[in-house]
């Protein structure tokens, strides 16, 4: 058969449809009946009429058969025209399945992942910025799938990473997606076998993670920053201070609304996140970015809701946001607008300079929260608090500040004393 249809073809379709005052459907109606009579033509066996079977006959090739062909009939000339053309598209397209490169078939898997999948649109950011930053404009890509060994990926990874300039989890993260394209390989049956399972990746070199147990604010460095932050009443300072006095992710803090607030119980109901998306265009860009408002947590689990007592402090916070948006419907709204987690950590860290302290982002005050209020025998308690559905999670979040005692009352541990 000639070769198939290409995006330029329907391209210059689209074209001539509009210059000869056509619609589209008319010029792709047209091109099918050109397209169905040139099968036809090189259809390379004989289509006849069999007299003593009162049928039409004809042969498909079969590889699987003796003489590589097996006889076809219809009853009409028509019907078996149709199981002939039917025959070669469905031929041409389990080729072109074959031939897929991987670089084709990760843009598939991509928007596959965005219509039939519940993964959400950051994720699909980070698959994007891992692809680019390890398989993008490699001769790895533009390999067909089927020729992808294990022994190509292990040359592959280890040239990677033999000057050790990526970590365990970066290189882990790159695995993922890689294994999630051939994963989807096998589902759409152009592979049998997922080459990736069969690398060992613990052969290769890593970069060294960074010791992280000072990583963190520290009791000093909160005292100065809170202190700084006091005379300062504007959305995002106020935001920053009460996240230092409560288990919460800055995505909660951005969603809290007035009336998850229950004053007369000193509590805060965490319901809802705020996040930025940007969603994934038929083109593979992106669209711009998005703050959207969520009743789902991190994690997607029940246990990111929970609720938050509120202590003298945090409650004063929320007396002057109050005062600077008595009629809004969160909290903290700078403009009218939800803030971002950009903005935030840029606020914070103007702050930090400012107050004369070393800057770590938003997700590290939950560090320092956990790390501050945890006194050994409380980790269950933390766990709830900081909404983590595994107390392995919570002590991944230990680092090296002073631990203060009172399991009941760790909230007290947040922050600073006024």
């Amino acid at each position: 058969m000639d070769n198939p249809v290409t995006f330029s073809d329907i391209t210059l379709l689209n074209t001539l449809a509009t210059c000869a005052n056509m619609t589209t459907d008319e010029v792709f109606k047209d091109f099918k009946i050109m397209a169905n009579k040139k099968i036809l033509e090189n259809h390379k066996y004989e289509i006849y009429y069999s007299e003593s079977e009162k049928s039409w006959r004809t042969y498909l090739p079969d590889e699987t058969k003796p003489n590589k062909r097996r006889p076809v009939k219809r009853k009409s000339k028509e019907n078996l025209e149709k199981e002939i053309i039917r025959f070669y598209i469905e031929k041409q397209k389990a080729e072109n399945r074959q031939n897929v490169t991987l670089e084709e078939l990760y843009a598939e898997w991509l928007l596959y992942k965005r219509d039939y999948t519940s993964v959400k649109a950051k994720t699909i950011q980070e698959y994007v910025s891992e692809w680019n930053r390890f398989f993008k404009d490699t001769e790895l890509v533009k390999m067909k799938i089927g020729e992808i060994k294990p022994i190509t990926l292990i040359r592959f990874f280890r040239e990677a990473t033999k000057d050790r300039q990526f970590t365990h989890k970066r290189v882990s993260n790159a695995r993922s997606v890689l294994n999630g394209i051939m994963s989807y390989a096998i589902e759409e049956e152009i592979i049998s076998h997922n080459p990736v399972s069969d690398v060992n990746f613990k052969q290769f070199t890593y970069k060294p993670v960074e010791v992280q147990s000072d990583n963190v604010f520290s009791r000093d460095d909160t005292h100065k920053l809170l202190n700084y932050l006091r005379c300062i009443i504007e959305p995002y300072s106020l935001a920053i201070q009460l996240s230092f006095y409560l288990f919460i992710r800055v995505g909660e803090t951005k969603a809290i609304r007035w009336e998850d607030i229950d004053y007369n119980n000193r509590l805060v109901y965490l319901h809802r996140q705020a996040t930025c998306e940007r969603t994934l265009n038929d083109d593979l860009t992106f669209s711009s970015r998005k703050v959207k408002v969520v009743n789902q947590m991190k994690g997607n689990t029940s246990h990111g809701f929970r609720k938050q007592f509120l202590t003298d402090e945090a409650l004063k916070i929320l007396h002057k946001a109050k005062e600077l948006n008595p009629n809004g419907i969160y909290v903290f709204e700078p403009n009218g607008e939800i803030m971002t987690t950009d903005s935030f950590n840029r606020r914070l860290k103007k702050y930090c300079k400012e107050a004369g302290v070393p800057y770590h982002s938003s997700h590290k005050i939950r560090f320092y929260n956990a790390s501050t209020a945890f006194d050994g025998n409380n980790l269950t308690t933390l766990s709830y608090l900081m909404g983590h559905s595994e107390t392995a999670t919570t002590l991944h979040y230990l680092r090296n500040v002073n631990k203060r005692k009172n399991d009941r009352l760790a909230f007290q541990n947040l922050g600073i004393s006024s």
